[in-house]
């Protein structure tokens, strides 16, 4: 998980979830990071800086294509 870089943040889970999905079904492994905390404790979305979609070191150039980021 150390290799792991930020590639984009969202302040609701649905669109951080869907976002994942489309990483995923062009192949780049993805995780939603703060997903839960926003779920139980929303007010800390924000200052946490969002909910974080990740990917490995090596995929963040094709992920940010993909996302268009």
């Amino acid at each position: 998980m150390d290799d792991l870089v930020t590639v984009a943040a969202y302040m609701d889970v649905p669109e951080a979830e869907l976002a994942k999905e489309r990483l995923e079904l062009e192949g780049v492994a993805a995780y939603v990071i703060g997903g839960q905390t926003a779920g139980v404790m929303p007010f800390l979305t924000g200052p946490t800086g969002g909910i974080r979609l990740q990917v490995a070191r090596l995929d963040v150039e094709r992920a940010r294509e993909i996302l268009g980021t």
